[in-house]
């Protein structure tokens, strides 16, 4: 990728050059041709200036007196625009390229995430398997009825099945709570008592 960005950015640059070489060149044609007219208006106002002829020629043809009223002109007009700098407009831009590049980092990021949150799924259920094929090893007979009497409810009806599982377990749980309860306040009875007898 590096590689094709340098290709792109060396392209960009030698178009630049190319640009700027054509901008020197047509810059120093105007600059020929404002030597030349600057030459043609001073011999002009040479001849005009020495009077005789020229001058007769001049009045008599009025088209002569505007070619040299436009070179004028055209003269001032040239010199205006050379004095002022070229303003270049250089717009960045991002490459499609580029966007391209950040969309298919963001994907192989999200799919590479995915990839890992099955992974450890998938270790949980290895784990899981293992544990319950470790019971099934076990020649108890008591063992192997609650096994399979635990695979003949979870075949039957699963969802009922996992639902009775978490009701019990949220059951045992408060059991567990109100015994700890129970002990604490056995504990804080006796504590009383002890301070009543020892009074």
């Amino acid at each position: 990728m590096n590689e094709n960005l340098l290709t792109t950015l060396t392209e960009i640059s030698e178009g630049h050059t190319n640009k700027l070489e054509q901008h020197a060149q047509q810059i120093s044609a105007l600059q020929e041709t404002l030597g030349q007219l600057s030459a043609l208006k001073g011999a002009l106002n040479h001849l005009t200036q020495a009077g005789g002829p020229i001058n007769q020629l001049l009045i008599q043809l009025p088209e002569q007196s505007n070619l040299h009223q436009r070179l004028d002109r055209t003269l001032r007009d040239t010199i205006t625009a050379l004095s002022r700098p070229q303003v270049q407009n250089h717009h960045h831009h991002f490459p499609k390229v580029a966007w391209a590049s950040v969309g298919l980092f963001l994907m192989l990021c999200l799919v590479s995430t995915g990839w890992y949150l099955t992974a450890s799924r998938l270790g949980d259920f290895r784990d899981n398997d293992t544990k319950y094929r470790y019971l099934k090893l076990f020649d108890n007979s008591q063992v192997a009825r609650l096994l399979h009497f635990t695979d003949s409810l979870q075949r039957a009806q699963p969802d009922f099945f996992r639902d009775s599982v978490l009701s019990k377990e949220e059951e045992k749980h408060r059991r567990l709570e109100m015994l700890d309860e129970a002990n604490r306040k056995e504990a804080e009875a006796e504590q009383l008592r002890q301070r009543a007898g020892a009074k």
